[in-house]
């Protein structure tokens, strides 16, 4: 059976960074290069039932014993448009010693930095060249999943669960779900495998929405500007400083909420901000959102020759909602992780997840972590031990 890491390091070097500002879906056609790749590789172990659909989206199904549910696996396809895709020489770290790792010439993976590497002494790593991302969200997902299909292939005679597989495009832009089929995956509950400690069990996920809030100055000669202009940029800074200075990412954690200023761009005349809106309490999102809208209209009354529009774009909700009335998915990866002897922990996260959409569409869909440290930058990176661990607690999963 060919190792984890292998197949890991030839999914990686497929650049599948996804665009938030294309209008295809999938946003990228490189994200189909992998989807082509992992289509091929399913039917070449063996694997009957293969779909590509005319999305994108690979499904693949494994029959099991009759008497147990089907388990579904999923794992996306593209990474963050954060930094550049494409990790053509990954380096894989054996026996790390706690030392800084020096990635390129200008950037070093220091535990001054990221304290947490001093706990991945003697591990295996594999980390960026210092200038593309790693891949490990989720291509460590990926790989584990394809292992998973490989290990049943190559042992008939292993009982298990009927195994149900997806593989999705633009999941890091919020689009993994949009074309996602839970009559296709066919499944009774199923798992991401996406990003975090191989320990780590996520059922909870912040409620989600953006705002764009768009600004029409008015705009004259500063020489004869006093008591006419309104700069609009001017007014964009003015707007942001009435929020919460404590509810930012940089100053949250745990379950704090945040408003997050994802761009700005402008000049006198127009300006507009995109921001991106965050709670794990649904009633303080919507609060967050209404002190957008009230500081939108009372920024439009102080300048009645400007023009001020807050718009709130809803994006996804806390799956904690759903699990917390039907726990069978949470039960049942809990004792494959008690089988393998695996101390587990839950923790919420603080993003979002193509599961939370997944649940909400009728198929439970909690996380579990693949392995994967400080994604969505070039200081990311997997540990090689903990991609087994989750092979170990997939596969306890399955035999159930």
């Amino acid at each position: 059976m060919e190792k984890i890491e292998i197949k890991f390091i030839r999914y990686v070097k497929i650049d599948t960074e996804s665009s938030e500002t294309s209008k295809t879906y999938p946003s990228t056609a490189k994200q189909l290069d992998l989807a082509r790749l992992l289509k091929k590789e399913l039917i070449e172990l063996g694997v009957k039932d293969v779909i590509m659909d005319e999305y994108g989206l690979v499904y693949a199904h494994l029959d099991g014993e009759k008497d147990l549910p089907t388990i579904g696996l999923i794992a996306h396809m593209d990474t963050a448009p954060t930094i550049r895709g494409g990790n053509y020489e990954p380096r894989v770290v054996t026996n790390y010693a706690g030392n800084d790792i020096k990635l390129n010439a200008t950037y070093t993976l220091s535990p001054k930095q990221f304290p947490h590497l001093l706990d991945l002494k003697g591990k295996t790593l594999i980390v960026t060249d210092g200038d593309h991302l790693l891949g490990g969200d989720d291509k460590a997902g990926v790989a584990i999943i394809m292992s998973i299909v490989e290990y049943y292939i190559n042992h008939p005679s292993i009982k298990h669960c009927p195994i149900a597989v997806c593989f999705t495009p633009d999941e890091e832009i919020g689009g993994g779900p949009l074309h996602f089929d839970v009559k296709k995956m066919h499944a009774d509950y199923a798992y991401t495998l996406d990003g975090g400690p191989s320990w780590d069990i996520n059922y909870e996920n912040f409620n989600a929405s953006s705002a764009v809030v768009s600004i029409k100055g008015v705009g004259i000669h500063p020489g004869s500007a006093k008591g006419i202009m309104v700069n609009a940029s001017l007014l964009a800074m003015e707007f942001n400083a009435q929020l919460d200075p404590d509810a930012i990412p940089a100053k949250t954690e745990g379950y704090q909420g945040f408003n997050h200023l994802c761009e700005i761009k402008g000049d006198i005349e127009t300006c507009e901000m995109g921001y991106i809106i965050r709670d794990h309490d649904e009633k303080k999102l919507h609060a967050k959102e209404k002190e957008f809208i009230r500081i939108g209209q009372e920024l439009q009354k102080k300048y009645p020759t400007s023009e001020v529009k807050v718009t709130i774009i809803p994006s996804y909700k806390n799956m904690r909602n759903y699990f917390d009335k039907d726990k069978t998915a949470i039960n049942a990866i809990t004792k494959a992780y008690d089988k393998v002897g695996i101390k587990y922990t839950f923790s919420a996260i603080r993003g979002g997840t193509d599961g939370a959409t997944i649940t909400y569409m009728g198929l439970p869909c909690p996380n579990i972590g693949n392995g994967d440290r400080c994604c969505h930058g070039r200081y990311e990176h997997v540990v090689v031990e903990e991609m087994y661990q989750v092979f170990d607690v997939v596969k306890a999963l399955l035999e159930q």
